[in-house]
C-alpha cells in the first residue's frame, strides 16, 4: 500500500479552532448582553435608592405632620371647651332670659350687663382672648388689645361684650344648637391681625330643646401662641417648614406664617397652580409626593387634615436639602458599580482564552466526580432525613411521593423507599389524604405556604399535629409535619395551673376588704369585654384580664384597717394604696404569662398625656391593656360602694370619666367602655 492509497486524516485542530471561535462569538455576545443588563440594573439600582429616600423622608416628615396636627387638633379642643363653658354659665344664660322680659327694670338689666361684661373680660384674659397687639406683630401701639368675647341674644343683637371685640355682623348661626361649636374661618382683623372666630348657641337654664337663648362668639387672635402649635419639639431638620392652609374662593391661603416673612393670610395661591405643594395637598390626609414650593423651589411635602376644620396642615422640606447627600451617595456607588463591571469585563475577556481550553479538558474529570459527590450527597441526605423526628415528604403534582423520610410513614408501617411513587390516597386512605390535598391545592393556586394544625381525640386518644406546605418546582409540594401533642398538652396544664394559682390570689385579696370584695372580677370582666370590644389581640386580651385580676396583689403590704377606714385617708395611707398596684407588678415579676401582664400593672397609674406615675410614659408608648384595665378600674370604683360613699349610678360613672378622654385615656379605650358597660355585668 502506497502513501498515496492512504486518506488524509482531518484536521482535528483547525474544526477545534473554528469550534472555539463560534464558542467565542457566543460568549462574546453573552457577554456584551450581561454588560447591557448590567449597565441597566446600575441605573434601575440609583432610580430605586432615590425612591427609598424619598420614602424615608415621606415617613419622617409625615411623623412630624401627625404629632403637629394633634398639637393643633388639641389647641383647638381646649378652645372649643373654652367656649362651652362659657356658654354653660348660669349667670350667662339666666342674663340672656332676664334681656328679654320687658317687664324687668332698665337699671337691673344694666347691673346685669355690667356684671356679664366684667365675666367676659375676666373669661377672655384668662384663655387668652384678648392679647397686647405687640404680642400679634411688631410694630403696633403696646396696651392695646386684639380678639375678646361677645354674647348675642337670640335675635343676633349684642348682649354684653370685652372692650374692642370686634364686629359680629356675617356670622353663620343658623341651626347651631348648644353644646356644639362653629370654628369659622380665619380672618383679618380691620386693624390688620389674623384671628378667629369660635361660635357656639347658649342654651337656657332648664336645658330644654327649644331655640337657644343666644350665642357666644369668642374672637382668639392668631397669635405666638397659635403659632407654637406647629413647632416640633427638637426639630433637628432646620430647612423644614410646618403651615396650615385652607381655601378662599379661587385661592389657597396659608393661615400660618411662612418662611418667606409674608404676613398671616396674607399669602395666597392660585388653585389652578396645579403644581404647587398648597394646591395639590389641600384637603389631603395623608397626602405626599414631590412637589413645587409657594416660593416656587421643589419641596418634599406631606399633609394632614385637622379634625373638625377645613383646615389642612402640611410640612415641607425643600428636596435638595432634604436628597442632597442621600444622590450623592447614589452618584458613587453608582460610579463604582460602572468601574467594577468595566474591571470585570475586561478580567473576563483576558482569561476566557485560557480558561476554555483548560476548563474543557477537567470537565469530565469534574462532572465523574459531581455523580460520585451526588450520590454521596444523595446517601447523606436520606440519613439526615430519617434522623429528623418530623414527617418530610414530597409529592409530584399528580400527589405522589416523590421523597420521604423514615418518619413521614411510621404510622402506616411501610418504608420511605417502599412509599415511593405511591399516590397519598393509597398510603393514607380517602380521609387521611383529604386534608392535605386541599392544603396542596391551596398552595399550587396561591403559590404560597400553608400552614395546618390537626387536632383529633381527647384524653390520651389526643393528637395534635402541625403540618407545613411548601411550593415546589413543578407544582411540587413539599410536606413538613410535626407531632406537638405533648408540647400541647403541657401548656394547657400550665395555663390551668397558672389561672388557679391567680385566682387563689384574687379570693386572697378579696378576703381583706369587703368593700373591694370580687372587685378584681368585675375589673376583669370588663376589661375583657373592652378588650374583645376593640378586637385586640388574644395575648393582649389575657394580658388586660389577668392584669385585672392581679392589680390588687399588692394590698397584702397595706394593713387591712386602711383598707376599710371609713373617715378620709391620709396622704401617706393614700399613697399606700396608690403604690399597692406597683407592688402587685413586683410580686408578679417572675410568673411567665402570657402577654404583658407586669408591664400593664407598671402603667396602670400613667397617663396619656404624660402626667402619670411612677415614670411618666404618655401616648403611643402607654399599652393598650394598661389603659383598658385602669380605665376598668375607675369605673368600677365608681359605681361600688366604698367604706367613704354610696356607689354611683353607670351613667354617673361615664359622665364623670368622660372629660378625662385624650387627657388620662385614649378616645378609643373610653367608646369601649361605653360599649362594655351597656352589656349585663354578668355576660
Amino acid at each position: 500500500m502506497t502513501d498515496s492509497d492512504v486518506s488524509p486524516p482531518p484536521d482535528l485542530i483547525s474544526g477545534d479552532r473554528r469550534r472555539m471561535r463560534r464558542r467565542a462569538g457566543f460568549a462574546l455576545a453573552c457577554l456584551l448582553l450581561l454588560a447591557v443588563a448590567a449597565v441597566l440594573g446600575i441605573v434601575g439600582f440609583a432610580e430605586t435608592e432615590r425612591e427609598r429616600l424619598v420614602d424615608e423622608w415621606d415617613v419622617r416628615l409625615g411623623l412630624v405632620g401627625d404629632s403637629r396636627k394633634a398639637a393643633v387638633e388639641r389647641w383647638l379642643n381646649d378652645r372649643r371647651a373654652e367656649v362651652l363653658r362659657l356658654a354653660a354659665n348660669r349667670a350667662v344664660q339666666f342674663y340672656l332670659i332676664d334681656l328679654a322680659d320687658p317687664e324687668l327694670p332698665r337699671e337691673e338689666i344694666d347691673g346685669n350687663r355690667q356684671y356679664i361684661e366684667d365675666l367676659l373680660r375676666s373669661e377672655a384674659e384668662r384663655g387668652g382672648y384678648l392679647s397686647p397687639r405687640d404680642q400679634v406683630a411688631s410694630g403696633s401701639a403696646a396696651g392695646m388689645s386684639l380678639g375678646g368675647i361677645v354674647i348675642l341674644d337670640n335675635n343676633r343683637r349684642v348682649a354684653a361684650r370685652t372692650p374692642g371685640a370686634p364686629d359680629t355682623e356675617g356670622l353663620a348661626l343658623d341651626g347651631l344648637r348648644p353644646g356644639q361649636v362653629l370654628v369659622m374661618p380665619p380672618f383679618v382683623a380691620g386693624d390688620g391681625f389674623g384671628m378667629l372666630a369660635l361660635v357656639t348657641a347658649i342654651g337656657t337654664p332648664d336645658g330644654g330643646g327649644g331655640e337657644p337663648a343666644g350665642f357666644a362668639v369668642a374672637f382668639r387672635p392668631l397669635d405666638r401662641g397659635f403659632s407654637e402649635t406647629l413647632e416640633q419639639p427638637g426639630d433637628t431638620a432646620g430647612a423644614a417648614e410646618n403651615f396650615l392652609i385652607d381655601r378662599q374662593d379661587e385661592a389657597v391661603r396659608f393661615l400660618t406664617p411662612v418662611g418667606d416673612g409674608a404676613a398671616t393670610l396674607s399669602r395666597q395661591v392660585s388653585v389652578s397652580e396645579n403644581d404647587r405643594a398648597a394646591v395639590a395637598l389641600l384637603g389631603r390626609s395623608g397626602g405626599s409626593g414631590i412637589f413645587t414650593g409657594y416660593q416656587g423651589d421643589e419641596v418634599l411635602a406631606v399633609s394632614r387634615l385637622v379634625a373638625g376644620t377645613d383646615w389642612t396642615l402640611v410640612r415641607q422640606i425643600p428636596a435638595a436639602t432634604a436628597l442632597s447627600d442621600g444622590i450623592r451617595r447614589i452618584w458613587l456607588i453608582s460610579g463604582a458599580l460602572f468601574l467594577a463591571l468595566l474591571l470585570v469585563a475586561a478580567t473576563v475577556v483576558a482569561v476566557w482564552r485560557k480558561a476554555v481550553s483548560d476548563r474543557l479538558e477537567e470537565t469530565a474529570t469534574e462532572l465523574s466526580h459531581a455523580l460520585k459527590e451526588a450520590h454521596r450527597l444523595g446517601r447523606l441526605l436520606r440519613n439526615v432525613a430519617d434522623a429528623v423526628p418530623n414527617g418530610i415528604t414530597a409529592v409530584d403534582r399528580d400527589e405522589r411521593v416523590l421523597f420521604g423520610n423514615r418518619a413521614a410513614f411510621a404510622t402506616i408501617d411501610i418504608s420511605a423507599e417502599e412509599a415511593e411513587g405511591m399516590a397519598l390516597i393509597n398510603l393514607l386512605g380517602p380521609g387521611g389524604s383529604a386534608p392535605l390535598h386541599a392544603a396542596n391545592a391551596t398552595v399550587r393556586k396561591d403559590g404560597r405556604t400553608v400552614r395546618q394544625i390537626d387536632d383529633r381525640g381527647t384524653g390520651p386518644d389526643r393528637s395534635v399535629v402541625r403540618r407545613v406546605h411548601v411550593p415546589l418546582d413543578d407544582d411540587g409540594v413539599l410536606i413538613v409535619a410535626e407531632n406537638m401533642t405533648e408540647i400541647v398538652v403541657e401548656r394547657e396544664a400550665r395555663a390551668a395551673q397558672l389561672d388557679a394559682l391567680v385566682n387563689v390570689l384574687v379570693d386572697l385579696i378579696d378576703a381583706r376588704d369587703r368593700y373591694a370584695a370580687h372587685h378584681s372580677q368585675r375589673v376583669a370582666r370588663l376589661s375583657r369585654q373592652m378588650a374583645a370590644a376593640m378586637d385586640l389581640p388574644q395575648s393582649d386580651r389575657v394580658a388586660a384580664e389577668t392584669a385585672a385580676r392581679l392589680m390588687n396583689l399588692g394590698k397584702l403590704r397595706i394593713d387591712p384597717a386602711i383598707l376599710t377606714k371609713t373617715d378620709g385617708l391620709t396622704p401617706d395611707e393614700l399613697a399606700a394604696i396608690r403604690d399597692s398596684i406597683l407592688h402587685s407588678a413586683d410580686l408578679v415579676q417572675g410568673i411567665p404569662f402570657e402577654g404583658p401582664v407586669v408591664e400593664t400593672l407598671r402603667q396602670m397609674q400613667e397617663r396619656l398625656d404624660g402626667s402619670g406615675r411612677p415614670n411618666g410614659v404618655a401616648g403611643e408608648k402607654l399599652l393598650v391593656p394598661a389603659q383598658i384595665v385602669s380605665l376598668a378600674n375607675a369605673y368600677v370604683a365608681l359605681i361600688s360602694e366604698r367604706a367613704h360613699r354610696a356607689a354611683h349610678t353607670p351613667e354617673q360613672a361615664l359622665e364623670q370619666l368622660w372629660p378625662e378622654a385624650e387627657k388620662t385615656w385614649r378616645r378609643s379605650v373610653m367608646a369601649a367602655l361605653v360599649q362594655a358597660s351597656a352589656l349585663p355585668e354578668k355576660a
